[in-house]
């Protein structure tokens, strides 16, 4: 039993790595590839999605239960996009989406510095992995928010 446990434990451990590793990816990904021109759109072509709650048919539920993670149109494999080196010892390489949330600007007189000029704007992106450990069956689901400045 506890050797079982050892190994589920140590397979999610590996799971939880390579979607941190995915994160940083897909952050490449964003810094280097996403332009202000690059179409977001409902159906997440290409791993590019609109967040749920802008749809025509607003959804409070995470993108990441309404993705087909199944579905190589509506998703991002790490590395594709970033020529990284594919993860070893995974069943299958990590896959993201990046939903564009939106632009970010602090209005002239309400930065919290006296004298001091308000930071750039920026765009928000929030970032959803899904990876795999040795097992298939085995899974994590990472997200973060990164801000492109």
């Amino acid at each position: 039993m506890q050797e079982m446990m050892f190994g589920n434990s140590k397979d999610t451990k590996l799971a939880f790595q390579a979607a941190e590793t995915a994160l940083r990816d897909a952050e490449l990904d964003v810094a280097q590839n996403i332009t202000a021109t690059t179409a977001f759109v409902q159906a997440c072509t290409s791993g590019l999605c609109t967040p749920p709650s802008s749809w025509s048919t607003p959804k409070s539920a995470s993108v990441s239960t309404l993705i087909d993670w199944t579905n190589s149109a509506n998703t991002r494999t790490y590395g594709a996009y970033t020529g990284a080196v594919a993860l070893p010892n995974v069943a299958s390489q990590p896959l993201y989406v990046i939903e564009k949330l939106s632009g970010l600007s602090v209005p002239a007189g309400e930065s919290i510095g006296i004298g001091v000029k308000p930071p750039a704007g920026g765009t928000a992106y929030r970032i959803t992995v899904y990876s795999t450990g040795a097992r298939p069956e085995t899974h994590v689901v990472l997200e973060s928010i990164y801000v492109k400045r």
